[in-house]
């Protein structure tokens, strides 16, 4: 059989040094590699000390799941455009000055390629509703409102999580989503941006657009938006970019759904930063095949700062944290599907991931679940409960597919 011509050994932690040998046996390779994995297993950096602080299991109402249901205000929703993209924005709107403007649907068509859209049949257009009132007026009498900025994932758009965006701005947050073009649907099927930019760039942009159409006296956003702080969350590769805005002063915590951090980035030193003053909700699914699990309980367990690591059982990549499972029976691959489209198998993986029901639990039963969870930490960090509220471990006995619950503190 062949022979192994060279054996890599490593100092202490160092860079690999080359010894040159002579070996006939394979059970002398295997041996080595196995030695290696365990010198390369020494190496890992030492997760940090847990956070302290105040235990959310000592907050007077900590086992309260007050945010399942839709919160005290009408949603209002309008789009602002960049030079190159569209930012949605969900907003708390005025009750009384609704009138008979219609709650909005939308529909995932319109976010595919023109070329790709010709192919679909004119009458297979399912809609997805939603709560938002397209401009009407803001309710300015609780405001200004913290900014949260939603980020999507890949091959996906700004829309992708309307049950959550329009359920956060019901309980007091203005949210932003602009379409990450780079990563987005459009680009995913043939069609990207002009030009490429950062996430974190566009994110800034994103910010930026809208702390001017709150200084601007005759936006629907004139005067609501506390801006003075970002709450960025975010899906899939969105969560990740999530982790980033960590880096900027404004941001202070971040939530990241179904993203996790992997133990070879940390290692090699290009994981992103996660500082100990500042916080971080890790929420996936345990059924996630996208977003291993075991790297999103990597990022719990390399947070310095305060920190929860919830795990859903029954959630796949897209069920519990999109709209997209239930657009058409799962979004644009179920319009692939239907009209026999071809689509590359990742693609079918990744638009497909959570959708099944068996295995995995229907959207609607996962949503108010995770609803709770995002609504709490939101509020609590932003200021706006002075206390946890639904955080302790108590509260799993009313979300039922939350199957693990870590916290420090």
């Amino acid at each position: 059989m062949g022979e192994v011509d060279l054996m890599v050994a490593m100092g202490a932690c160092g860079q690999p040094h080359r010894t040159a040998s002579r070996r006939r046996r394979r059970a002398f390779a295997t041996a080595a590699v196995a030695a290696l994995a365990l010198l390369a297993a020494a190496c890992v950096p030492e997760p940090p000390a847990p956070a302290t602080g105040t235990s959310p299991n000592d907050a007077p109402r900590a086992s309260e799941a007050a945010y399942t249901e839709l919160g005290p205000h009408e949603v209002g929703v309008t789009t602002l455009q960049l030079a190159d993209r569209s930012v949605e924005v969900w907003y708390p709107a005025d009750a009384a000055q609704i009138g008979d403007t219609p709650a909005e649907a939308y529909h995932i068509r319109d976010f595919v390629p023109p070329s790709f859209d010709a192919l679909i049949p004119p009458d297979v257009d399912p809609p997805f509703q939603t709560i938002a009132h397209r401009d009407v007026p803001a309710d300015d009498a609780d405001g200004p409102y913290p900014l949260v900025l939603f980020s999507h994932g890949f091959a996906s758009y700004r829309l992708q999580s309307t049950k959550l965006t329009t359920h956060l701005a019901s309980w007091g947050f203005v949210v932003i989503s602009p379409d990450y073009l780079e990563r987005g649907l459009g680009s995913v099927l043939g069609e990207g941006p002009a030009v490429s930019r950062p996430d974190t760039t566009i994110a800034d942009e994103a910010i930026q657009a809208v702390k001017a159409q709150d200084a601007a006296p005759d936006s629907v956003l004139s005067g609501i938006v506390d801006s003075s702080s970002v709450y960025p969350v975010g899906h899939s590769a969105g969560g990740g970019t999530s982790i980033r805005l960590l880096a900027r002063p404004d941001v202070h915590s971040a939530i990241p759904l179904s993203a996790g951090v992997s133990l070879l980035s940390i290692v090699q030193g290009t994981a992103p930063a996660l500082p100990a003053d500042k916080a971080v909700m890790w929420l996936s699914g345990i059924q996630d095949g996208v977003a291993s699990i075991d790297g999103v309980r990597t990022g719990y367990d390399y947070t310095a700062g305060p920190k929860r690591l919830l795990e859903l059982d029954g959630a796949g990549h897209n069920n519990a944290f999109s709209d997209i499972c239930e657009i058409g029976g799962g979004g644009v691959i179920a319009l692939a599907l239907a009209t026999g489209l071809p689509l590359p198998d990742f693609l079918l993986q990744l638009g497909n991931d959570g959708c099944p029901t068996p295995p995995f639990t229907d959207s609607p039963v996962l949503w108010p679940q995770v609803a709770h969870l995002v609504t709490a930490e939101l509020r609590y960090r932003s200021g706006l409960d002075p206390e946890p509220v639904g955080l302790g471990d108590g509260v799993l006995a009313s979300l039922p597919n939350v199957a693990t619950y870590r916290h420090a503190p």
